[in-house]
């Protein structure tokens, strides 16, 4: 995991607040996939246009699988590891629940990427999570319930 903090120029830092993640808006607002990847050690949104309307299990797919080579060359980066068994999303929970098949709880900026990218897709998709945000479960802990405050 270092590995990944260095590829991405990140040094640890404390998490920055930012105000809360932006919300698709318009007729297609189900079909903007807002992905949350770093960039100078903070998180920042990068929407993509889709096909077919989103859902947080899509946004969390495509967020595993990092930036494309244009996005990586304007800088963007991902400290989760790519190639990995693809997380869930349980909505009938509240809060939404995101369980990740592997440990995240020493990337901060990498479990608020998951927690960015899936507050905006619930939000898309009109799943909108309450004041409290979403869980995430992994093998080795349970993180939340937190909101997006990149």
């Amino acid at each position: 995991m270092a590995l990944l903090t260095t590829a991405c120029g990140i040094q640890p830092t404390p998490v920055i607040p930012a105000g809360p993640a932006p919300q698709a808006a318009g007729p297609d607002a189900d079909r903007q996939l807002t992905l949350y990847f770093a960039v100078d050690g903070r998180l920042t949104p990068v929407v993509r246009h889709w096909g077919s309307p989103v859902t947080p299990e899509l946004a969390l797919a495509e967020l595993f699988l990092g930036p494309t080579p244009v996005e990586q060359k304007s800088g963007l980066c991902s400290l989760l590891p790519t190639g990995t068994a693809s997380a869930t999303v349980d909505t009938s929970t509240t809060p939404a629940t995101v369980t990740v098949p592997y440990s995240v709880k020493t990337i901060q900026l990498g479990l608020d990427q998951i927690v960015c990218t899936t507050v905006a897709a619930l939000s898309a998709t009109d799943h909108p999570t309450d004041a409290r945000g979403i869980t995430v479960t992994t093998p080795d802990f349970t993180f939340g319930p937190t909101t997006c405050t990149f």
